[in-house]
């Protein structure tokens, strides 16, 4: 009984350890040298890469700029001046459990400008007349901004659309350490953390009855210390428990998620997850920060068209139709390596290429307008496949394909998708 409380317990509140992570390197790390304060904007200047390693799945298509909001001191303005028309830019709001709770951006405000106060759960009312009002469900939250950058030579105008950015934090505001999160492997530490959490964010109404039911397995809502008082019995439950939990992990990752030919497509409910805590616990290891599919659509092949692991020893095209991929922003293909721990980056390769989309500079289309990329590890003969080529790595590799706005064809499944084949 109480092995299978901590397997729910754990999946439950496994997000917000992974939020409690991504904050603190961000914003306590001192190994950080670009750390910021909560509710202070740190931009991305760079593109990312192979190195990037701060956040999983990384794209490469847009600079991320993020906020770590701490409404516990008042309320935060969020400034946006007006974008230049045509580029992609989104303001996503996340709270503590993952779930996206507001979203400004080109889709629903064009150019913008926008004026947003964001306010703790408390407080019932706009600070002031004028501007939009959002108000959080906890004291934290994470602001994640994307804004469009057409490669290193457009980084200038990216750049300047992150500088029309503007946050004004509460005057006055003090904020007190955290329980640094260690790892998500040693139970006590674990337990610190989310329960440090729960404590200023309390799960929705209709969730606190679950969470009330694991308090004999730790989940305290504010008791950093719970570890303590638990009995010998539950804590070696716990550490027995740990290991093969992480490893249930990666395997949820398809849990609610539609496959359409052969793609694995972002769930339904992704982004905003309601109770499949499956699939939320499977996002904050493997894609932490993913858009509802309103916004964007991810979608992720294992597999080549002969249902074979894609590996990087062999060589593969991924062909696009000529009909393309139906979006009212830009899509692309990201190339990833994944880790032992299921997480997954860009791969190190001589031509520093890590997605390929229909913004890449060069790529050669077919005399139908198809699109033909070419995926391995050493460089294409023919020229066509050489200016379309997307390096893999040695080994196994997963293939990403990110769409934003996507139109409705594309959501509901209705699309033609690529198809990959192997040489």
């Amino acid at each position: 009984m109480l092995e299978s409380k901590i397997a729910a317990g754990f999946e439950y509140v496994f997000p917000l350890f992974e939020m409690a992570r991504t904050r603190y390197r961000a914003a306590e790390d001192v190994a950080n040298p670009e750390r910021h304060a909560p509710n202070t904007v740190r931009h991305e200047r760079h593109l990312s890469d192979h190195t990037s390693r701060w956040i999983t799945a990384p794209n490469n298509d847009t600079l991320y700029s993020n906020v770590w909001l701490d409404l516990s001191s008042g309320p935060v303005q969020v400034r946006l001046s007006e974008m230049p028309p045509g580029r992609y830019w989104s303001l996503a709001f996340m709270d503590i459990f993952t779930n996206h709770f507001a979203i400004a951006g080109q889709r629903l405000d064009g150019t913008g400008p926008v004026d947003l106060w964001v306010t703790g759960p408390a407080e019932d009312r706009m600070p002031v007349a004028s501007g939009r009002h959002i108000k959080a469900p906890g004291q934290d939250a994470w602001l994640f901004i994307r804004c469009l950058v057409d490669g290193p030579g457009d980084l200038p105008h990216a750049h300047a659309m992150q500088e029309r950015i503007h946050i004004e934090p509460p005057a006055g505001a003090t904020y007190r350490p955290r329980v640094v999160p260690s790892s998500s492997r040693d139970p006590r530490n674990f337990l610190a953390v989310v329960n440090e959490l729960l404590g200023r964010n309390p799960p929705p109404e209709k969730e606190r009855a679950l969470l009330a039911g694991w308090e004999e397995i730790g989940l305290r809502p504010g008791e950093a210390d719970a570890w303590d008082h638990l009995s010998d019995a539950t804590c070696q439950l716990w550490r027995d428990s740990i290991d093969p939990l992480h490893d249930k992990l990666s395997q949820a990752s398809a849990s609610g998620r539609r496959e359409i030919q052969g793609w694995f497509a972002s769930a339904i409910d992704m982004g905003d997850f309601g109770q499949n805590y499956p699939l939320r616990a499977s996002v904050a290891l493997g894609g932490l920060g993913a858009l509802p599919p309103v916004e964007a659509m991810y979608f992720v092949r294992f597999h080549d068209d002969d249902e074979q692991l894609l590996d990087g020893r062999q060589r593969y095209v991924l062909h696009v139709p000529a009909s393309g991929i139906p979006t009212d922003s830009f899509w692309s293909f990201s190339m990833y390596e994944p880790m032992a721990d299921s997480q997954r980056f860009f791969v190190e390769n001589p031509i520093r290429r890590y997605s390929i989309g229909n913004r890449t500079s060069g790529i050669v289309l077919n005399e139908d307008g198809s699109m033909d990329i070419a995926m391995q590890r050493q460089e294409p003969t023919e020229a066509r496949l050489r200016a379309n080529w997307l390096p893999t790595p040695d080994g196994p590799f997963q293939i990403s394909l990110r769409t934003y706005m996507p139109r409705a064809e594309l959501r509901e499944g209705h699309a033609q998708m690529p198809c990959i084949t192997k040489q």
